[in-house]
């Protein structure tokens, strides 16, 4: 029986060596950073879409800006979006905090108090650490939930 010899080994590849290409960045290009909604830190008030865009929520801190590892309140102001004349009677809100980054969220559980029709104080807020947070509002009216979220970076 004939002995087989395998094919001799091919060389390794080698791209040809060139300069490598130069790549302009464009100059309108936007770092990224804290989405649309984030809690600008001299902004008085934040205002965002709920994530369906029904409503439009509206909310400032006391103190201001957010501190941290210190009680705050939220004054909140809900709206339905494009009517400005809605009935907001039997509108619930909601109010929690959370970091996503860490898996946790607040060691505090907020109280709501409605002031009026889509007018809310939050009481009991604390951010115990510095990072990045979302605040979270749930809008209820009658069986339908909705959530606006708003992105808090504390330094």
């Amino acid at each position: 029986v004939p002995l087989e010899t395998a094919p001799p080994p091919e060389a390794p590849y080698r791209p040809p060596e060139e300069e490598p290409e130069e790549i302009e960045e464009p100059e309108d290009v936007e770092e990224p950073g804290l989405p649309e909604n984030a809690a600008a830190a001299d902004a008085a008030e934040t205002t965002g879409p709920s994530n369906a865009d029904t409503y439009v929520v509206t909310w400032k801190s006391t103190p201001h800006p957010v501190p941290m590892n210190e009680g705050f309140s939220l004054e909140v102001r809900v709206a339905v979006a494009g009517e400005p004349d809605a009935d907001l009677a039997d509108l619930e809100l909601a109010a929690d905090a959370a970091m996503p980054d860490h898996g946790h969220g607040m060691n505090r559980k907020p109280r709501v108090t409605r002031i009026g029709p889509g007018h809310f104080q939050v009481e009991g807020m604390l951010f115990h650490m510095p990072g990045y947070w979302e605040l979270y509002f749930d809008v209820t009216r009658g069986p339908l939930r909705e959530r606006a979220q708003f992105a808090v970076q504390l330094e």
